[in-house]
């Protein structure tokens, strides 16, 4: 199970360079502004919806998927350690490493949208701000 987990995350870690996203935004620079309270709250209540509304939809949707399947798997192994029967493949113990591990990586996942979704709202507008202290373009406006 270690394995496959690590897989996982190797993989997503490779989809997530290859396919990474663009902002294309037709939006006001007022509208634009994205607003880190808004993005705390909606994604303290639903795991994902901070980055939807930081416009990050692969981002968003993985995390509710993972935040998704974590809890079921945790479900799933804790129905197993609390009816274990002898005629299972393996330990009670076992269910219970098991229940424990995702617990734990749900409880991670679900940190870490929070913590990503204020910090993208917070930079929404890195790009702007980066353009225009740049010392370099500056000089190639000036030669101009």
């Amino acid at each position: 199970m270690l394995r496959l987990i690590k897989i996982f995350v190797f993989i997503a870690i490779i989809f997530s360079h290859l396919f990474s996203q663009q902002k294309v935004d037709f939006r006001t620079e007022e509208e634009q502004l994205k607003d880190p309270k808004i993005a705390l709250k909606r994604s303290l209540i639903i795991p994902g919806a901070g980055q939807l509304y930081n416009d990050q939809k692969v981002k968003g949707y993985a995390l509710m998927a993972g935040e998704v399947l974590a809890l079921w798997s945790f479900n799933e192994n804790r129905k197993k350690y609390n009816n274990y029967d002898d005629s299972y493949a393996n330990s009670q113990e076992h269910y219970l490493r098991e229940r424990n591990r995702f617990a734990w990586i749900a409880i991670g996942l679900y940190f870490y949208g929070v913590l990503d979704a204020v910090v993208e709202a917070h930079l929404d507008n890195f790009d702007e701000i980066v353009e225009e202290s740049d010392p370099l373009n500056n000089n190639k406006e000036e030669n101009e």
